[in-house]
């Protein structure tokens, strides 16, 4: 469920910001990733993996993993969008499933892992 409401809000501002401020993909792309940032931390401590470690701790561990993730959607998206020419919204989608499976991996094994 955590997955669902991050992936809602984050393609929310990503998709608002293209169609209704009519912003490049890739702008679209930092500001919808900069709130699913903050919503994601949160839940995932909190529901996902329930974490009972020092919140500073993980809040380190995450933005690292955080910048690992979205660096690796950011040049997918890049990629699709200007050197294959994909649809914007198709290449947001996947760049997405990078994003989603990098994190979650990184998430569940290094940020929040039991101790």
């Amino acid at each position: 469920m955590v997955g669902v409401v991050n992936t809602a809000v984050g393609y929310g501002i990503i998709f608002g910001c293209m169609l209704l401020l009519h912003w490049g993909p890739l702008v679209s792309n930092v500001a919808g990733y900069a709130v699913g940032l903050v919503v994601s931390f949160t839940l995932n401590r909190r529901f996902t993996f329930r974490s009972q470690g020092a919140a500073h701790q993980d809040l380190m561990r995450f933005l690292l993993i955080f910048g690992i993730a979205w660096l690796s959607n950011f040049a997918v998206l890049a990629l699709l969008v200007r050197s294959l020419g994909v649809h914007e919204g198709v290449a947001q989608v996947a760049a997405g499933v990078v994003y989603f499976v990098l994190s979650f991996v990184l998430n569940k094994y290094y940020v929040f892992r039991p101790r």
